[in-house]
Formats: C-alpha cells, sequence, structure tokens
C-alpha cells in the first residue's frame, strides 16, 4: 500500500514537473529568468508578507479552543501548522495529509480529542472562507473581463459548484447534521448482522464528539467565532497584498482586483489539484493562462508562479527544521526515560 502510494506520489510530481518544463518553453526561458532576477532582494519582503498567513491561522486555532485549553502557547500551534503544511506540501494527499500531521507533532500537550476538535473548526471555517472568496473572484472575473467561451463556462461550473457546497455547509450547521451519525447509522444497516468491535465504537464516540464540539462552537462562542473568521480574512488578505507586491516589485502595473482575482483563481485550481506535489506545474500553467485572460500577459503570470513556489518552499523548509527540531527534543526527553527503566531492571 504504501509502495503504490510512493510511486502515486513520484508519477504526479513527474507529471507537473514535465507540465512545468512545457510552460516554461513555451514562455521563453531568457525571458523569464530576466524577470525573475528583476525582484531581487526586494523578495524578502514577500517573504515576510507571506509570513502572515501561517501566524493568523494559528492564532485562529488557538482561538478555536477552549480558554483553559490555550495555555499550550502560542509557539506550538504555530509549529504543529508549519508541520503539517510541510508534510501537506510534499505529498500528493496534500490537505488530508497535512490536518492529522497537525495533530501528531503537537506535542502531546492536549488530549487528541480536544485538539481535534478546535483543529476541525479552524479547518472549517478556512474551507468555506475559501469558498467564498474563491466564488467572490469567479463572480468579479465573469463581471468585468472579457474571457473566452470555454474559460467562462468553467467558471460558472465552478461558481455553482461552489454555492452548493457553501449551501451545504450552511445546512449542516443550521440543522446540526450529524454526518457520523448518519455514517453510523448507514453502516449499521449494511453489516447488521455484525457487530462492530468495541474499539470501533469508541472511534466513531470521538468523532461524534468533535462533531458536537464543532456544532457548539458556531452557536455558543459568537465572540471566538468572529475572532476566527477576522483571522481568516487576515489570511486572505495577506494573499492579496502578496501579489499586488509581487507584480509590482516586477514592474506590472496592477490593480487591487487583478490581485484579488488572481488570488481567488489560483486557490481554486490549487486545491482542485492538490494532488500534485508543490503544485508543480499546475500553479505555472493555470496562473499563465489567467494572466493572459486579465490582459497583463503569460510572461507575468508564470513570473509571479514562480515565486509563490520559491515563497512555499521557503516555508516548507521552516516547517521541516521545525519537524527535525522537535523530533530531536522527543528523543532526548525519551531517552531519560529508557535509562530508568533498564536501572530499574537491574
Amino acid at each position: 500500500m504504501r509502495r503504490r502510494a510512493l510511486l502515486l506520489n513520484l508519477f504526479s510530481l513527474l507529471a507537473g514537473v514535465l507540465l512545468f518544463v512545457c510552460v516554461i518553453e513555451q514562455t521563453g526561458r531568457r525571458e523569464l529568468l530576466a524577470r525573475l532576477q528583476y525582484l531581487g532582494p526586494s523578495f524578502l519582503l514577500i517573504i515576510l508578507v507571506s509570513g502572515a498567513r501561517p501566524l493568523v491561522r494559528a492564532l485562529a486555532w488557538l482561538r478555536c479552543m477552549q480558554p483553559e485549553d490555550r495555555g499550550v502557547g502560542f509557539f506550538t500551534v504555530w509549529r504543529a501548522r508549519l508541520i503539517g503544511d510541510a508534510i501537506g506540501n510534499l505529498t500528493m494527499v496534500g490537505p488530508v495529509a497535512a490536518e492529522p500531521a497537525r495533530l501528531i507533532f503537537f506535542g502531546g500537550k492536549l488530549p487528541l480529542t480536544s485538539a481535534a476538535s478546535s483543529l476541525s473548526v479552524e479547518f472549517f471555517t478556512y474551507f468555506v472562507s475559501c469558498c467564498l472568496v474563491m466564488l467572490s473572484g469567479l463572480a468579479t472575473l465573469l463581471g468585468i473581463f472579457v474571457i473566452s467561451q470555454s474559460i467562462r463556462e468553467a467558471s460558472i461550473v465552478a461558481l455553482l459548484g461552489l454555492l452548493l457546497i457553501v449551501a451545504v455547509a450552511v445546512i449542516i450547521l443550521s440543522w446540526r447534521v450529524s454526518l457520523i451519525a448518519v455514517l453510523h447509522a448507514t453502516l449499521n444497516h449494511f453489516f447488521s448482522e455484525h457487530h462492530f468491535s468495541p474499539r470501533i465504537d469508541r472511534q466513531i464516540h470521538k468523532l461524534l464528539t468533535i462533531e458536537n464540539y464543532l456544532f457548539d462552537f458556531y452557536r455558543r462562542r459568537p465572540r471566538d467565532f468572529a475572532s476566527v473568521a477576522c483571522y481568516e480574512a487576515l489570511f486572505h488578505i495577506s494573499a492579496i497584498i502578496e501579489i499586488y507586491l509581487t507584480l509590482r516589485l516586477i514592474g506590472e502595473r496592477t490593480t487591487w482586483t487583478i490581485s484579488f482575482i488572481f488570488e481567488a483563481t489560483t486557490r481554486l485550481i490549487n486545491m482542485v489539484f492538490a494532488f500534485v506535489p508543490l503544485r508543480v506545474g499546475v500553479d505555472e500553467a493555470g496562473t499563465g493562462l489567467l494572466a493572459e485572460t486579465l490582459g497583463v500577459g503569460t510572461l507575468t503570470g508564470v513570473t509571479l508562479a514562480i515565486y509563490r513556489k520559491i515563497r512555499v518552499l521557503f516555508w516548507t523548509a521552516v516547517g521541516l527544521a521545525c519537524l527535525a527540531a522537535f523530533t530531536t527534543t522527543v528523543s532526548k526527553d525519551e531517552k531519560p526515560e529508557r535509562e530508568s527503566e533498564t536501572k530499574e531492571k537491574f
């Protein structure tokens, strides 16, 4: 199973690399290299602005916790988020790997159910906020710019899909539709002759606890929800600022509207192709096509995508460094325990 997953990961990465090479060749290597050298040391400003994103999402996660659990501290939450992001960026399963990884590398400072409950609230709020941003961006693209028929049709389909997702999310929260309970009842119906083991029942109970925490958060903690919503909004605002600054620093006259459409549309593309590690090739091709549609040129779009790739690699490296430091700390903590156990035996 692991070997198959590794092969799929390598295949998706190879396909992305091939697409990346094709995009670079079509755009023009010399022109692209000249554009990339244009930014220079100013790229540090982009790194600084992009650092606001994991910061505000860490603050959002902290706010989703119960007040008595927030004593774990900001650094623990921020480190777990960076480690999860790094693992998600380097694997083809993306968020599916990133979210559980945050819990694994949380350091055991909170019970797993408590950490998972607060993380589920943060992720759900983030996901809905992304859908709203993508909806607004696609609506702006369709309403302002003249685009080809194929792109218009694809945008309309994506817009309707996002509307459906947001509507389902609102219904689930408003009516407290328990998806875990529905799943449990379905399994009991189809496997009525078989009894689930106590271990499976305990896991389902934990999932129901997490789900109830999600429902109760939005109803019983409006102030915390407002704070989390503001943090998620800051996440998207910082992403738009990053795009705007990058375009201005490479000499492109842009507007906040174009930067907003870039953020919304490319986020949709990257979510759809989350299975491609680092979104290699996909981001460059999608951003280049969007830039041509917006009238800023394919070269500008591909340059923007490459700068964002460098930014992702930087924060992925930071996440891996946090992972290495965490692993080293855990190993040092375990060593005295093993030595004491050995002494007791003798």
